[in-house]
């Protein structure tokens, strides 16, 4: 790993970890499985209302119509929530797009419901790494460089879908078009060691 130099360490001293913590904890209490849609409504409201605290504009982005085919043939239309984009800086040289998702694995009758601590600075919850805490870290690090020199150079586009777990079917012509482009692109769900 490689020296910060200062400016990079005081974008990292302005992350408030306290608050990361608690945006995260409440996010995960919020059930938001791929077909809770009143869960992804509430958190889909919950991240515009986080991601307002950035210069740009906040959309929710009705998904794209998926279809499935029943056992016996017919076709039935998913429902799907909205998904997030946020632009900031869109006329900017240097493009970027960030990227997430905010539904679960876990349907509003699963018993996996609850935070609890496993053992000192280990969180277990619904969602709390896959990925609502990934969430939580990209709005804290965007609203750090935001607050610093750095972020005023590059533009970019948060877009945070309601589908990933289940294919991103309704979000991915929205991933498509945000991903051009771009210099690059970051997803900020975790990975394993």
């Amino acid at each position: 790993m490689t020296d910060l130099d200062k400016t990079e360490q005081a974008v990292l001293d302005r992350i408030e970890q306290e608050s990361m913590l608690e945006r995260t904890m409440a996010w995960a209490r919020i059930n938001s499985g791929t077909k809770n849609l009143p869960g992804l409504a509430a958190m889909a409201q919950q991240l515009a209302d986080a991601f307002a605290q950035l210069p740009g504009e906040i959309e929710l982005v009705q998904p794209d119509p998926v279809e499935t085919m029943e056992p016996d043939g017919t076709v039935q239309q998913l429902e799907r929530g909205r998904h997030l984009v946020a632009t900031v800086r869109p006329d900017a040289p240097v493009q970027l797009l960030f990227t997430g998702h905010m539904d679960t694995v876990f349907p509003a009758e699963s018993s996996f419901q609850e935070l609890s601590w496993r053992e000192d600075n280990i969180l277990n919850g619904p969602g709390v790494a896959d990925m609502k805490g990934g969430i939580a870290v990209m709005l804290h690090a965007l609203l750090a460089v935001e607050a610093s020199d750095t972020g005023q150079r590059i533009g970019y586009q948060i877009m945070i879908n309601s589908d990933e777990e289940v294919g991103s079917g309704s979000s991915a012509a929205l991933i498509k078009r945000l991903a051009q482009g771009k210099t690059a692109a970051l997803t900020y769900e975790p990975a394993l060691p």
